[in-house]
């Protein structure tokens, strides 16, 4: 009888930790973008929507249980995966690529940087020229500082010396 119950004490025991375990141990389903693959380190990332539980719209690095999941995956692929949380320890169980993410200018067009550098370049020239007086005006004004300077002073047309005792 003594037997009988430690065993199922034992029992109850070891049904209430293998339920702990499987309480901890949750799946999830998301989709996105491939943005790298790393079968070295058997890591993905992903740009991926909303996963309902798990997390927000973003990109995520995730490491994959088996490296051969990310055989035929490749930057831009448009994939569906499940995800595993067991106590913290987030794996990707299963990729399925769904399609190709649309090509993605990365430039701006030709004819919008021509027009933003003839502006750019138009800006710059107004704030370097506009302090600069007109050149008759930086001339006559030299001259007549020079000629305050000097000893001998023209006036209409004739020199004169100052006299010097």
């Amino acid at each position: 009888m003594k037997n009988v119950i430690i065993s199922t004490l034992f029992f109850l025991l070891l049904s209430a930790s293998y339920g702990r375990a499987a309480d901890s141990t949750r799946q999830f389903n998301g989709s996105g973008e491939v943005t790298s693959v790393d079968p070295v380190y058997s890591q993905i990332t992903i740009s991926h929507g909303a996963i309902k539980g798990f997390a927000q719209e973003g990109a995520t690095e995730f490491y994959v249980a088996d490296a051969a999941s990310l055989k035929g995956v490749a930057k831009g692929d448009l994939v569906d995966f499940e995800l595993t949380d067991t106590k913290g320890d987030v794996k990707i169980n299963k990729v399925t690529k769904t399609g190709v993410a649309p090509q993605k200018e990365d430039g701006m067009p030709i004819g919008q940087a021509v027009r933003d550098t003839l502006q750019g370049t138009g800006e710059v020239l107004g704030a370097v020229t506009s302090p600069i007086p007109p050149v008759s005006e930086a001339f006559h004004g030299a001259m007549n500082s020079t000629a305050d300077a000097a000893d001998p002073k023209i006036e209409n047309g004739e020199l004169k010396q100052k006299a010097r005792f």
